[in-house]
């Protein structure tokens, strides 16, 4: 897909920020953000999630163990550049950015979630869809006037238009089974940040993180936008928040 490539830009800094897009999405939506923090001076990584960025068809090919792969390929690349690494997840690459932590015994520095999901609004609605006629069809349309609620960022323009319903299956076990039973094994700081408009992420899942997650230090961050995630100049306060948190982790 043009314009769906990894970004990186390396400024020789013991900080790498690694980003983990969207589902269904790609680094593009970190565009913004990444040109804030490299200004800053940090090395910045933001790899494509296996089955990303090229075709629907591919990611239906795709299993969450290869999505936890390729990032886990990610943070070993990146650590080969910068000594502390924090983790920087869109909605479900927030997830992924838990499932790291797990993997690698708390060596990331922090984590920052932007709009994880653990709870989508109208929720029993989309699994209802998905358990009845989802079984005969293959893809589900995000666009469409049945489709308004939506769990990705749908002003992203450099993401599917379409997700295969057996990777949607596979979201939602994710969050279930890996997500939700092991928060509890994340220890290092986190900051959960969340749009107060955000259409597509009940605001519960902020408070399920902040209270299931073991980090001693953890923060709630609510930002003015109506959108989901990253949105670039959007997003009221956001940038600033991030790159104050970052500064604060790092210097201890």
């Amino acid at each position: 897909m043009k314009g769906a490539k990894p970004i990186f830009i390396d400024k020789n800094s013991d900080v790498g920020i690694l980003m983990i897009h969207g589902f269904s999405s790609t680094p593009a939506q970190f565009k913004e953000l990444a040109e804030y923090l490299s200004s800053r001076n940090f090395t910045v990584y933001a790899p494509l999630v296996a089955g990303h960025g090229t075709s629907p068809e591919d990611l239906e090919k795709t299993t969450p163990e290869q999505w936890e792969e390729s990032v886990k390929e990610a943070y070993i690349e990146l650590k080969q550049k910068a000594k502390k690494i924090i983790l920087v997840g869109n909605s479900f690459g927030s997830n992924l950015a838990f499932w790291l932590a797990k993997e690698f015994d708390n060596d990331p520095v922090a984590i920052i979630s932007l709009g994880s999901p653990i709870f989508l609004r109208w929720q029993r609605v989309i699994k209802f869809r998905l358990n009845t006629y989802g079984r005969f069809v293959r893809f589900y349309r995000k666009a469409g006037r049945f489709y308004k609620i939506d769990y990705t960022d749908m002003r992203d323009k450099v993401s599917y238009s379409v997700i295969p319903v057996k990777s949607l299956h596979d979201f939602f076990m994710f969050l279930e089974n890996e997500t939700m039973p092991n928060l509890g094994k994340v220890k290092i700081p986190v900051l959960i940040a969340n749009a107060n408009g955000d259409k597509v992420i009940d605001k519960k899942s902020a408070a399920y993180i902040f209270s299931h997650i073991g980090s001693a230090i953890k923060e709630v961050f609510w930002f003015n936008s109506n959108q989901h995630g990253v949105a670039g100049a959007g997003c009221e306060g956001l940038f600033p928040k991030i790159y104050s948190f970052i500064k604060e982790i790092i210097k201890t």
